[in-house]
């Protein structure tokens, strides 16, 4: 059975669970915490970076939270990752823009509002200025193409959508305001009501 290692306070690795749900897959979670468990040997053996998530296929160990939703949807030949090259592409784009512009700009907010603050560590200002800057310039983006489909890569529900939504974890508690972006905001709100999302969130 594929074991998951993660911890659900991250949208990493929900983000694989969710995936896994999606696609049917069975699948064992093994809760680490962030503190005790990643720099111990055994889970550097999994993966050397001493990050979450990571999964063990039977034997076959994968790292990277990207890398490891494309398996798991290979695996089962799920449309949540489309076999067609061009609409395979579509849900690249998207994704890869979630996580290199979206991502990393609420990670930036993220981190001076929740994680300098909870563990003693100075606030950089600069930092948080450039990523709430940066979210004013792609959130848009994302805005404009949920305003003209259903959702991220078209009118199917696709990784690129749990990608977003994985990204998005952080928004809340780091004082993100989405509710001006009205296409983006209904989206989330429709994916929250979804088995998957309940599911994770009720672990």
């Amino acid at each position: 059975m594929l074991k998951i290692y993660g911890n659900r306070q991250s949208g990493n690795c929900n983000k694989v669970e969710y995936t896994a749900i999606l696609v049917g897959v069975s699948y064992d979670y093994q809760v680490l915490d962030f503190q005790k468990d990643l720099k111990t040997q055994w889970y550097l053996n999994i993966n050397p970076v001493g990050k979450m998530p990571a999964i063990d296929d039977d034997g076959f160990i994968l790292f990277e939270s990207g890398a490891i939703c494309k398996y798991i949807c290979d695996k089962k030949s799920s449309s949540l990752y489309p076999k067609e090259l061009k609409q395979r592409a579509l849900v690249d784009q998207w994704i890869d823009f979630s996580i290199n512009h979206v991502g990393v700009s609420i990670s930036k907010v993220a981190f001076n509002r929740i994680f300098a603050p909870m563990f003693g560590m100075p606030v950089d200002e600069n930092s948080l200025k450039e990523g709430l800057q940066w979210l004013e310039r792609y959130l848009p983006i994302v805005d404009t193409q949920l305003g003209k489909s259903i959702f991220l890569a078209g009118n199917e529900l696709s990784l690129a959508d749990i990608t977003l939504l994985s990204v998005l974890e952080y928004s809340d508690k780091a004082k993100v305001e989405l509710s001006s972006y009205k296409s983006l905001t209904a989206w989330r709100n429709k994916l929250l009501l979804m088995d998957f999302y309940k599911k994770v969130h009720s672990a």
